[in-house]
């Protein structure tokens, strides 16, 4: 009878003071904590693969840039009106879908704003050498009248290409 009563009591313990108790609360919280460590390290990896992502873009803008750049230094002083003006619209094109993304960012702006109005002015200056009427242009006209305009672009292209590459290498 005293066995049945010690067995009685063993099961009338109250659970807490049992190991498997203790064992399973002790797994429980290793796993939830475990849990939220890989979602802090999961958050983080995914902040730094975004960071990564917006560097190869600014990146690959700045190349595309740096190739706009070339082109303009390479202007023929020779170019015929249909050549400049062909090369105008690819480069208007180029430009403003590299930079519109960040037209209105604080940084970038002014810059990009100056650029714009860069490219109206030069296809302002074009228009004003247009032949009409199968006209004789003047010697290199379209040149003279487009030159001083793209050396003025790609001067603010390189500043923009600076701006990126110190928001790349996180210069202040």
């Amino acid at each position: 009878m005293e066995e049945i009563l010690i067995e009685i009591q063993k099961v009338n313990v109250p659970f807490w003071k049992t190991f498997d108790f203790w064992l399973f609360l002790t797994i429980g919280l290793s796993s939830f904590i475990a849990s939220i460590k890989a979602f802090i390290e999961a958050k983080a990896a995914k902040t730094a693969a975004n960071e990564a992502g917006q560097t190869v873009k600014i990146q690959t803008i700045t190349i595309e840039l740096s190739e706009i750049i070339q082109k303009l230094d390479k202007l023929e002083t020779n170019i015929e009106f249909s050549d400049a003006r062909d090369f105008l619209s690819e480069i208007n094109r180029r430009i403003k879908r590299l930079t519109s993304p960040f037209k209105k960012e604080d940084n970038y702006e002014e810059v990009i704003a100056l650029i714009y109005e860069t490219l109206d002015i030069t296809k302002d200056s074009l228009t004003a050498v247009r032949p009409l009427d199968n006209e004789t242009i003047v010697d290199n006209a379209v040149y003279f009248a487009v030159e001083k305009h793209f050396s003025d672009l790609g001067g603010l292209l390189a500043e923009l290409m600076g701006y990126f590459e110190k928001r790349t290498i996180k210069l202040d």
